[in-house]
């Protein structure tokens, strides 16, 4: 019964996405662009004689650091905003009103959301290497592990963020203050070495940056699950903080809504 709701969903989101047919083109053409991007700005790096990176080329490092935060978009931003469409559609009412878990009810929308972000990483990983990336000692088994468990911490960000989203009824603002921590942050362009010992500490507080660093390890180095043990290590112990905190925030926000009346408000 589950996985026929999780397809449901799914079939949902896609039947969604797919009806604004430019929108929906227009983020596979983006992330092209944002590849083609990566190699002029490695070119450009490169003739200017800067050395980013030691031991691997820059647009191989980049790549990877700009194509999985798709999942950082998902977790900070996507998933609340989904749930906020669902409500001014009407669609989230009448589905809580059902037999289907509560938990499960708002996990719906991420199931199209982490589907289609893991298909254009997928795809920006291939158009790099048929660019000129180097994943020539790749080990993909610890790589898709590593981002099995990146998914399931940010998804848990994004549950709390969808939570202030049923509540106020609004983008809440906090998940888009998250993103661009993140995104400066945690080594996405740059390495996280590089940065000052200021912003390194900050660095260290955001689970992206383990997640990142984990897989790196594990596409440009060919680390295995043992090599990057203290990075899952640091990806569980952000789970298990977060998951508690996302279901007490999705229950105190539906029982507030019910016991107001408000949730069929927008």
């Amino acid at each position: 019964m589950i996985a026929a709701k999780l397809s449901a969903f799914a079939q949902h989101g896609f039947e969604m996405s797919r009806s604004y047919r430019l929108n929906f083109a227009a983020r596979y053409f983006s992330a092209f662009v944002t590849v083609v991007f990566y190699v002029f700005l490695a070119e450009m790096f490169e003739r200017a004689g800067v050395i980013v990176v030691s031991g691997t080329d820059y647009f191989t490092f980049l790549l990877i650091g700009g194509a999985f935060s798709k999942y950082v978009e998902i977790g900070t931003g996507s998933l609340s905003n989904a749930l906020r469409e669902e409500m001014l559609m009407g669609t989230l009412e009448p589905l809580l009103a059902t037999a289907t878990p509560m938990t499960l009810a708002l996990l719906g929308p991420s199931v199209f959301l982490i589907a289609e972000g893991t298909l254009l990483v997928l795809a920006q990983l291939l158009i790099g290497a048929l660019l000129g990336a180097d994943f020539s000692r790749a080990n993909w088994l610890a790589a898709i592990a590593v981002t099995v468990l990146l998914v399931g911490c940010l998804t848990c960000w994004g549950l709390i963020s969808a939570a202030f989203t049923l509540r106020t009824k609004r983008q809440e603002p906090v998940g888009a203050i998250a993103g661009a921590l993140t995104y400066l942050f945690s080594g996405v362009f740059v390495p996280v070495a590089l940065l000052p010992p200021a912003m390194q500490a900050v660095s260290y507080l955001l689970p992206f940056t383990y997640g990142l660093q984990a897989l790196r390890g594990a596409l440009l180095q060919g680390r295995g699950l043992v090599g990057v043990w203290q990075e899952i290590a640091a990806l569980l112990i952000f789970t298990v903080v977060l998951l508690p905190v996302a279901l007490f925030s999705l229950r105190a926000a539906t029982r507030h809504l019910r016991q107001s009346g408000t949730l069929g408000h927008y």
